[in-house]
């Protein structure tokens, strides 16, 4: 009998030792979960996680809010290591996403089995600008990114609540990618960002500045990140996973 109890022990104290994702399909999409603002989908990672993505898309309507439009790169960051989290996070627009995006993670964290890994944000757009600010909202209360790529990052609009940018880490990682054919937003979201974080005491040296190039067929404008084409890959998907695997 004590032999029984004895590896029944060992068997749920392996049990806690594993991943609460082990049940998911690797790269499948999970979710739509919760409602309205509050929806989420998520990815598991290709085998054992190794960093977590939450990935911020941009101002597009309803099916940018949804990850139709990025569902062949959220399921590459997935194949390389990344459990991946796609909050909606507003619909239409909201003054303080922040809560919504948090609320997401808290529907998708448990189900990926609360990874104790790197965190990454990546933004789009409007979703560039956002996760500067949400890294900060993060820092404030302790859990700051490792890393926020910025994806050719819109503009910010007046009535929206800001992050507490002082508050940022030194040690975090911050990549700006500007397209050199977007006429949407070009350069300018980038500078307000650039010039938000000197008074607020962000190092230079933690800014990486990439320029998205056009290449033959591809052209590197507003819409480019939704491209699958090899050269987009190497533009765009290429120094995203660098960057994730500088901070693992």
């Amino acid at each position: 009998m004590r032999r029984v109890l004895l590896l029944a022990a060992l068997a749920t104290a392996a049990g806690c030792g594993g991943s609460g994702a082990s049940h998911l399909k690797a790269l499948h999409q999970q979710g739509p979960i919760g409602s309205g603002a509050k929806e989420v989908w998520f990815y598991a990672a290709k085998g054992k996680p190794r960093s977590l993505v939450i990935f911020l898309h941009g101002y597009g309507g309803p099916v940018e809010e949804t990850p139709k439009n990025h569902i062949p790169w959220l399921k590459h960051l997935a194949a390389e290591g990344s459990d991946v989290v796609y909050p909606r996070y507003e619909v239409g627009a909201a003054a303080n996403p922040y809560p919504n995006i948090d609320a997401a993670l808290d529907e998708a964290t448990p189900r990926l089995g609360k990874p104790h890994v790197p965190v990454v944000v990546i933004g789009y757009s409007r979703g560039g600008r956002i996760a500067v600010d949400y890294a900060a909202v993060r820092a404030a209360r302790g859990q700051e990114p490792a890393a926020v790529l910025a994806v050719f990052p819109g503009l910010v609009s007046p009535y929206e609540r800001l992050g507490p940018l002082e508050k940022l880490d030194a040690r975090l990682k911050l990549d700006i990618m500007l397209g050199d054919k977007d006429t949407s937003v070009g350069g300018v979201g980038a500078r307000v960002i650039l010039r938000r974080l000197e008074p607020a005491g962000f190092p230079g040296s933690q800014i990486k500045v990439i320029f998205v190039r056009s290449k033959g067929s591809f052209r590197a404008d507003h819409l480019s990140v939704m491209a699958t084409s090899p050269a987009a890959k190497a533009e765009i998907w290429r120094p995203a996973d660098k960057l994730i695997d500088s901070v693992r």
